[in-house]
């Protein structure tokens, strides 16, 4: 028997924002980061919450267990009835991650947890899921538990207007990678097939225009509701590879989570595809959505692969670590160690092809 659940609410479109005024007057603690503390938007979004706001505005990219317990110390001393997430996947998984230590002593805010995205990339606004990161091993620790499921997702595209290119790009290629990495998962079935297909399908129409540029509205729109849409697929389906991978280098280099997302797809992409004939059929019909005439499953997914490829080109995202900062000699040390860090991934246990450690040095290898 299978399960597929939408267990948040989610509110979209021009006003979403307003609909925060029915938290006006409650105890309302907000975590962010503090550049977004600082913009006229979170300023217009404080006012409306009315004048019991606490914010906690310590979360730096990649959240460590430290920023964590810091920002649990300043909820419990806050007494909330509401958690609102504002930012990104490191605000919203480090919100996450406190309601979750928070509910576990007792003291979770009663009226749960509100998320406002302010990337269309993570989906974190829908999902169980929260990644932390130890600041002593530097690995990537993915938790999951059905008490980080946000109560309420706003969507809203004014509040991603003018995200930087790079961010954008990063952020959209998580996107794609989770829509693909959930539609050939082994846990896949027909409602997560839908979200997943209509996300790739959006994505791929709308993230080079949010590229070229950022105050495309409708552009930014499209991409926020693509990101839920993916969430809500490997939320229930999974993911694969790509992500065990982009974990485990992620923890170890600084580098953007979507960044190393966008680099490994082609190579598990045709990785999956030479050992699964089921994934193969799959990929080829999202090149097929992507915009792909290609006739047959080999050449699907050939020009699949290639259509990617292009992508990245223009969202100018390289083919590889290097392009990024990190020469090949400092990774080629760890290779042994980062295979095994992703082969115990949790999202290894989805992907279509149960990978060796072998396999996974190789893919590392050609993302050099």
């Amino acid at each position: 028997m299978g399960t597929f659940g939408i267990r948040t609410a989610v509110r979209f479109g021009d006003d979403a924002l307003e609909s925060l005024r029915e938290f006006a007057g409650n105890r309302v603690f907000v975590v962010t980061d503090a550049f977004l503390a600082s913009t006229d938007m979170f300023s217009w979004l404080r006012d409306l919450l009315g004048p019991e706001v606490t914010v906690f505005d310590g979360v730096e990219p990649n959240p460590t267990i430290a920023q964590i317990g810091k920002g649990l110390a300043a909820y419990l001393d806050a007494h909330p009835d509401v958690v609102i997430a504002y930012g990104g996947g490191s605000p919203i998984d480090a919100a996450k991650a406190m309601h979750k230590a928070a509910l576990d002593h007792g003291r979770g805010a009663p009226q749960g947890l509100v998320v406002i995205p302010t990337t269309s990339g993570s989906g974190s606004e829908v999902t169980s899921f929260s990644v932390i990161t130890d600041q002593v091993t530097h690995a990537k620790l993915p938790m999951v538990s059905p008490d980080m499921v946000p109560r309420l997702a706003v969507l809203d595209a004014r509040v991603v207007l003018g995200v930087p290119p790079r961010t954008t790009a990063d952020s959209g290629m998580d996107v794609i990678t989770h829509a693909v990495e959930a539609y050939v998962s082994t846990e896949a079935n027909d409602f997560s097939d839908a979200c997943a297909e209509k996300s790739a399908q959006l994505a791929f129409a709308h993230l080079e225009r949010c590229f070229e540029d950022g105050h495309d509205l409708e552009a930014r729109a499209r991409m926020h509701n693509a990101s839920t849409l993916a969430a809500m697929a490997f939320d229930n389906a999974g993911l694969g590879i790509v992500h065990s991978l982009a974990h485990a280098l992620g923890g170890r280099f600084s580098v953007a989570h979507g960044r190393l997302n966008a680099m490994l797809l082609p190579h598990v992409i045709t990785y999956n595809a030479d050992h699964n004939d089921r994934a193969a059929q799959r990929y080829a019909w999202l090149g097929q959505l992507a915009g792909s005439s290609a006739m047959g499953t080999r050449a699907g997914v050939v020009s699949f692969v290639s259509r990617i490829g292009k992508l990245n080109a223009k969202l100018g995202i390289g083919p590889g670590l290097q392009q990024c900062g990190v020469p090949a000699e400092q990774v080629r040390p760890w290779l042994d160690e980062l295979a095994a860090i992703a082969l115990d991934d949790g999202c290894t246990a989805t992907a279509p092809v149960r990978p060796t450690h072998a396999d996974l040095v190789r893919l590392l290898r050609a993302a050099l």
